[in-house]
């Protein structure tokens, strides 16, 4: 996508650029991005592509139809990329090809992409469709090498190990870290290799049972507040419906929060706290730095498999919070994200630390991708794939 112009001189006479419609395409894309389509308004992106409101609406006839064509044009990239991607004889070398034609096009929309992964559930009709068309043409162009590659993989697992290789190689969309664009794609592209070669485990028992529902109302009011957040959005769930899932009036759910939006805030700090708990309890199961990989990846991997929910949220929700919380939590979240890069660069002295940054998000990125879109995926599996992000040879 094209960047919005940008006049050198107060006086030169403003030209209507010929490629007006992609200009708006990429402006509402950076917008959506940042605030989420519910805070999104159409004079931000005008002012953004450098046009008037009423100059957009020639070119589209409200939010929602703008939100879904920068959404598709985000996926048709993507689909272009692995369409392009010079098609290879040997397996291998195809799978590599493309990962990297896959991974330049997230290095490009870093500012934009994150939409792609945080709101396509608000397409409906045609757009979902098409949508899903993109999807299924961009993982065949993994899916069908990978079977050659690995015959003895079930449909199964084939799309497991297509969607991590995916969460990796858009993985950059997801932080701000700086890398030259060559290291990002040569590192992100030796993750994916790895993930696509993991042996994985044989599924087993579920660890986990339903348990105990919280007898606390204010837990009880916090445990479905972040189902139906999950379910339906921070933006479509009213307080009444939230009272009514805990068993309590609104003025019931008022006398432990304030508000939906601390009920959303205390969701996402809930969800920060047991992260970073898990950093520590990982770490307490191992014995090198090696170890202290594969055993952060397993709880962090098990967290997510416990509670898809809570991770779709803060996946999905962050646009909504106060600005100043939001610091607050990428803070804490950076914190962690170092944790573990310093156990990488320990475990493996030879990577950067800006490419050790990298790794962590897109092994944190896998671990979300699998839990929520593979719902009752055994834990062993997701920590087995998400180590493999990390090293690339067995611990």
């Amino acid at each position: 996508m094209t960047a919005g112009p940008h006049p050198t001189s107060a006086v030169r006479t403003r030209k209507r650029p010929a490629n007006r419609r992609d200009v708006i395409l990429a402006a509402a894309a950076r917008i959506f991005a940042e605030s989420g389509f519910h805070a999104t308004h159409l004079s931000a992106i005008a002012d953004a592509a450098g046009i008037s409101t009423p100059a957009l609406y020639r070119h589209f006839s409200g939010k929602y139809e703008l939100f879904a064509a920068a959404l598709i044009e985000l996926a048709a990239d993507l689909t272009a990329a692995a369409d392009e991607a010079p098609q290879q004889t040997d397996p291998a070398l195809e799978l590599a090809t493309v990962v990297r034609a896959l991974t330049s096009v997230a290095l490009d929309n870093r500012e934009a992409g994150n939409i792609y992964r945080r709101e396509p559930g608000l397409l409906h009709g045609e757009d979902r469709i098409r949508l899903a068309a993109l999807s299924r043409r961009t993982r065949a162009r993994l899916s069908t090498p990978l079977r050659t590659l690995r015959p003895e993989l079930s449909d199964h697992a084939v799309g497991i190990l297509v969607t991590a290789t995916l969460s990796v190689a858009a993985s950059p969309v997801t932080h701000r870290v700086a890398l030259a664009r060559k290291a990002a794609v040569d590192v992100l592209s030796e993750a994916a290799d790895s993930v696509l070669r993991v042996t994985l485990p044989e599924p087993g028992p579920s660890e986990t049972a339903p348990g105990l529902a919280p007898l606390g109302k204010r837990e009880g009011i916090l445990t479905e507040s972040i189902r139906l957040f999950a379910e339906h959005s921070f933006h479509e769930v009213t307080l009444e419906q939230i009272g009514a899932a805990a068993g309590l009036p609104p003025s019931g759910v008022y006398r432990h929060f304030p508000s939906k939006h601390a009920i959303l805030s205390a969701a996402m700090w809930r969800a920060s706290e047991r992260t970073t708990a898990a950093i520590t309890d990982g770490l307490s199961r191992a014995t090198t730095p090696a170890e202290a990989l594969v055993a952060l990846a397993a709880r962090y991997s098990a967290l997510c498999v416990e509670d898809p929910e809570i991770m779709t949220v803060y996946l999905r929700e962050t646009t909504v919070l106060e600005a100043a919380e939001l610091r607050s939590l990428r803070l804490q979240q950076r914190r962690n994200v170092d944790e573990w890069a310093t156990w990488l660069q320990r475990a493996r002295p030879e990577v950067a630390s800006a490419a050790a940054r990298f790794l962590v998000h897109a092994a944190l990125n896998v671990a979300t991708d699998l839990a929520i879109g593979y719902r009752g995926i055994d834990a062993k599996t997701v920590g087995a794939i998400v180590a493999a992000v990390l090293l690339p040879e067995p611990a």
